[in-house]
């Protein structure tokens, strides 16, 4: 069968987002309402309109996309999986063209190509780098990028699209939304019987359509807490800057203010596959950039600690104590003393997916431990404000005593 030549059935809202003519077009729909179905469609027609020309299938992990997304898709075009690789992760079009078939678990596996399309299936669960990479593969081309996915949070998705979208800032956007039930197959039983049986917040999110805030959030950020960036020359006692390393994880460096007691993520840095010489570079450019005079970096990783002091990083000791590094911060959330810059995409991102893991045991009062999944900027940020404030004791006791900065600033 040719590609070329199909009937497809779709209901109206589906129909408009196949259609979009933007350059970036976003799905944002209820489980099993027909999100992928479409996104498969919509990349079919892509390889019609650029048959010598190359495109991208992206999905949040190799198991969503080898269960779902490339399944989905050779449901659809049976006819091309004689021509799939899935060693390289490359379908070579027997037109010319090559679709690249990637997982976002490693976002730079993305870089090097230059693509006339991409569709990314939810993308909701992927993060702000995916996002960029995207963008920069399909910008000489000006080719189209098409998002389908469930709302999972309040990351990316809803701050560096939805929002931009709805205030009307950014006209290369589209998006389109629908619920479950809005697809004309899905069962109204179980949609009603999801209804009574989940929270307003949970609902809404899986089967509404809707951005809601992912239960269990260790911090929940409120809205007015995000914030313009400040005046980089503002008075502040002190700048400080977190680092947690990394290399196929990504390594995280935050820049935070402290004024008036009030802690202020300022800058950002998050990277993959980068040498130690590039991290402590970058970490140099942030610390000269923004007058740092203290670097907490993660302990773990006491050569890299020592390569980061030769080459200029004033570091100070970190707290290992997680879950006073928790708590802490959520305090500081509660009594209104931690604020972000709404231009920190990626730590808004993190914190959107920032949760305790879930437990089958009801019998226990609380969650046991952090989900470790795109927390490397979290992680950066708690081991900084942790370690320069820690020791009062309604947050908890640091792993070693540590003078807190009430001291240095004399309150």
């Amino acid at each position: 069968m040719n590609p070329r030549e199909r009937t497809v059935k779709l209901f109206s809202k589906q129909f408009d987002a196949f259609n979009f003519s933007t350059q970036f077009g976003a799905a944002v729909a209820g489980v099993q309402s027909g999100k992928t179905f479409l996104g498969a469609h919509w990349a079919g027609k892509k390889i019609t309109e650029f048959p010598d020309k190359n495109g991208i299938i992206v999905a949040p992990t190799y198991k969503i996309l080898q269960a779902a997304t490339i399944k989905k898709f050779f449901d659809v075009f049976p006819e091309l999986r004689v021509y799939y690789k899935e060693q390289k992760g490359e379908i070579s079009l027997p037109t010319g063209g090559v679709v690249y078939v990637r997982s976002a678990d490693n976002p730079l596996g993305i870089e090097g190509i230059t693509a006339h399309w991409a569709w990314l299936d939810e993308g909701g669960m992927t993060s702000a780098l995916t996002w960029t990479v995207l963008r920069s593969r399909v910008s000489m081309t000006g080719g189209q990028v098409l998002i389908t996915t469930t709302p999972y949070n309040m990351g990316w998705l809803y701050l560096d699209f939805y929002r931009p979208w709805k205030e009307g800032v950014d006209k290369q956007l589209s998006f389109f939304t629908w619920r479950s039930i809005d697809n004309p197959y899905y069962s109204k039983e179980f949609y009603e019987a999801e209804k009574k049986r989940l929270s307003t917040e949970e609902f809404g999110r899986r089967y509404e359509g809707e951005f809601r805030k992912m239960s269990g959030l260790i911090w929940d950020l409120p809205d007015t807490q995000i914030i313009e960036p400040l005046d980089r020359n503002i008075k502040t006692e002190i700048r400080i800057m977190g680092a947690d390393w990394g290399f196929r994880n990504p390594t995280g460096l935050v820049v935070i203010y402290l004024r008036d007691k009030c802690f202020y993520i300022m800058d950002e840095w998050k990277k993959e596959e980068k040498t130690t010489d590039e991290i402590i570079q970058a970490g140099n450019n942030l610390i000269k950039e923004h007058h740092i005079t203290r670097v907490f970096p993660d302990p773990a990783e006491p050569d890299r600690i020592e390569e980061a002091k030769r080459k200029g990083w004033p570091v100070y000791e970190a707290s290992k104590d997680v879950f006073g590094g928790i708590n802490l911060v959520q305090t500081l959330i509660k009594e209104k003393r931690f604020f972000v810059s709404n231009k920190c995409i990626a730590t808004l991102d993190e914190m959107s997916m920032y949760h305790w893991v879930e437990t089958l045991d009801e019998t226990k009062s609380h969650k046991e431990e952090p989900e470790k999944f795109n927390d490397h900027l979290c992680d950066a940020l708690r081991y900084a404000i942790f370690s320069y404030e820690p020791g009062i004791q309604t947050f908890g006791q640091a792993s070693s005593p540590i003078k807190p900065y009430y001291a240095e600033l004399g309150i």
